[in-house]
């Protein structure tokens, strides 16, 4: 293989350490690829794909690493690493922007708000743009910009044939409605971005309120009533750990990030928690603080440390409260050490006005994310996101890719309808199955 980028292959010293590298998991893995290649150029990518089939061996992407599952992680198989590929352009007078697969979402959002200008990144610094758009993407501003993937106008993509593609609503259409949805499990080699831009909002900020373990039942009650009218100003969302604040004990945040466009919206948004019923019975509680993006992101990291292993599941749910509470109760008791954590996120998601590969959401997204310093503690903890999300997997309706862990249970993550589409465009576009898909996929 005569490529300009690099190539590290199994047999070669360090070679391990390459591999955990590629990953944001530090979970200890018993899979290993054949070789690990970074391409620099888009013919590097075609030579790859050329090679993998002349070797009959499958492929795999990664663009940030920051697949909980490591999905980009296959026994014997070729690892692109993308990582060269993270350039970008800002277009202000045509609110738009192109930008590699390995482009931080935090890098480009710093950027876009010193120019008045806004995209929906993901809430974690670190978090590669690749992997995030093919997912869906769970975004800041989400509930008004909707998800990320829905802000992009089109990709530039290596397909399994080896053809270097453009692909929108109006150019090989099949391949841009896969790509925005399909996440791990697409099938080509996405190498730039089209993004549709927005206007900073005029307040970014965030309200807290922070509740001892013991109004539990209280909090949680209010949160699922309340769901249904939170302003789309607002991503509510709770965290419960065994330390909140970083240093205090054991609770639940409730946090409020808002984007408000107006001096109106702003104090609509407030409203929410200033007139909350159970206000008086947090110990600790803020007024909506003016926060730039650094903060925000800041702030997110102080629960996605880096150097940790992780354990992480998750699932949609329209259940009820009453149906919810043993589960709910269950983590409490069972919640491992920070920075371990148990996220309910209200949802309440709009009819979508795009048609693409995504179609598992609800009202409420519930993620456990089990996560510990030493790897020999992985026996301890691995296990308890994935174990809960089984032992009530009847309250489920699907997961989300983002968070999933289906190398170790099978879940639904998009619609059947849309499953069985994405494996017809998959036989067109990829009649030889070069490209890994998920760990598992559900039957129709």
């Amino acid at each position: 293989m005569n490529i300009q980028g690099k190539i590290i292959r199994n047999t070669d010293r360090g070679f391990d350490k390459a591999v955990m590298e590629t990953l944001f998991n530090k979970t200890p893995l018993n899979r290993n690829p054949l070789m690990i290649v970074q391409p620099e150029t888009v013919e590097d990518i075609i030579e790859i794909i050329k090679f993998a089939k002349s070797e009959g061996k499958k492929i795999s992407i990664c663009s940030g690493g920051h697949s909980w599952s490591a999905n980009h992680i296959r026994n014997d198989s070729i690892l692109i690493d993308l990582c060269n590929f993270n350039s970008y352009e800002i277009n202000k007078e045509a609110m738009t922007a192109t930008a590699g697969p390995a482009l931080g979402g935090s890098v480009l959002l710093t950027e876009l708000f010193k120019q008045d200008l806004f995209f929906p990144a993901g809430h974690c610094k670190g978090v590669c743009i690749g992997g995030y758009l093919l997912q869906g993407g769970f975004a800041l501003n989400g509930r008004k910009l909707g998800l990320a993937t829905e802000s992009v106008i089109g990709i530039d993509v290596v397909t399994a044939d080896g053809e270097f593609l453009h692909a929108s609503e109006s150019e090989n259409s099949d391949l841009f409605w896969a790509a925005r949805g399909s996440g791990g499990g697409f099938f080509g080699v996405v190498v730039r971005f089209y993004l549709k831009l927005y206007p900073r909002p005029k307040y970014s900020g965030t309200m807290m309120q922070v509740f001892s373990m013991k109004h539990l039942e209280d909090v949680y009650n209010w949160a699922y009533e309340i769901g249904p009218s939170v302003p789309e100003a607002i991503e509510f969302q709770m965290l419960m750990t065994r330390r909140t604040l970083k240093f205090l004990g054991a609770g639940i945040e409730a946090v409020a990030p808002i984007f408000a466009d107006s001096e109106d919206e702003l104090h609509e948004a407030t409203k929410f928690l200033e007139n909350s019923p159970i206000k008086n019975k947090a110990y600790f509680r803020t007024p909506f603080i003016p926060t730039g993006v650094k903060i925000m992101y800041r702030f997110a990291m102080t629960h996605y440390p880096n150097n940790h292993c992780w354990g992480v599941d998750n699932m949609w749910t329209n259940a009820s409260i009453k149906e919810l509470k043993p589960l709910i109760k269950e983590i409490s008791e069972t919640l491992p050490p920070p920075p371990s954590h148990f996220l309910w996120l209200n949802w309440q998601p709009p009819k979508r006005k795009t048609e693409m590969a995504f179609s598992m959401e609800d009202k409420i997204f519930l993620s456990l994310y089990g996560g510990w310093k030493n790897p020999s503690n992985t026996s301890k903890y691995g296990t308890w996101a994935t174990d809960l999300m089984k032992k009530y997997s009847h309250l489920e309706t699907g997961i989300q890719l983002a968070d999933e862990s289906l190398h170790t249970r099978t879940a639904r993550f998009v619609s059947d309808e849309n499953l069985l589409k994405l494996f017809k465009i998959k036989e067109k576009r990829d009649s030889e199955n070069i490209f890994n898909e998920w760990h598992t996929k559900p039957k129709l």
